[in-house]
């Protein structure tokens, strides 16, 4: 008896699982806080190629990092012209797995109105490369793989971190961790970039 009392909750366990797994909703029970599904699709835009800027003491530091996919290497301090979400993610953070779905629902809607980056950390390229495809990732990336300049010029220990800069390179604001709602992504980004989604 007692060698099957294991085996059988993990039968059961498995059964809740795929039940929870295979319910869905209907349009009129979702909110603005539910994480959408649809919108996160990997990324295959090329890194932003930037005209030089002179770098901005409250901005991004003048950093160049290689871009994860295709395009050039990117100087952050450059990016200017249009304002900027900077999100730092890494392939093995969970959280920012979680979190990639609500910055694809934000960029189309956003369209031309504003630009999403991201920056790649402490993972390969290859593993990097692999969780566009798996997360979903939104925005073209670039990529840090020991860490050690993300950690060192953004301060950014551990991910997720996201940077709100404005169109002249400021960074207005900065929120670390996981962004666990629509809400509260586009809040941040109409309190820090004055842009409403």
């Amino acid at each position: 008896m007692h060698r099957w009392s294991r085996p059988a909750s993990c039968v059961l366990a498995l059964s809740l699982m795929l039940t929870a797994c295979s319910s869905s909703t209907t349009d009129s029970e979702t909110d603005i806080d539910a994480v959408p599904t649809s919108a996160a699709v990997a990324s295959t835009e090329p890194c932003p190629d930037a005209e030089p800027a002179t770098p901005r003491a409250d901005g991004l530091p003048d950093l160049e990092i290689p871009c994860l996919g295709d395009g050039p290497a990117v100087r952050l301090s450059d990016l200017r012209g249009m304002p900027m979400v900077l999100n730092v993610w890494a392939a093995w953070c969970t959280n920012c797995d979680r979190e990639m779905p609500l910055f694809g629902d934000a960029a189309a809607r956003a369209g031309g109105k504003m630009r999403f980056l991201g920056v790649h950390y402490k993972a390969t390229r290859a593993q990097g490369l692999q969780s566009v495809d798996d997360f979903g990732v939104p925005f073209p990336s670039v990529h840090d793989e020991d860490g050690d300049l993300v950690v060192k010029e953004l301060g950014a220990f551990a991910p997720p971190q996201t940077f709100f800069v404005t169109a002249d390179g400021r960074v207005a604001g900065r929120e670390i961790g996981e962004i666990t709602s629509q809400r509260e992504l586009d809040g941040l980004i109409a309190r820090y970039l004055g842009v409403d989604l």
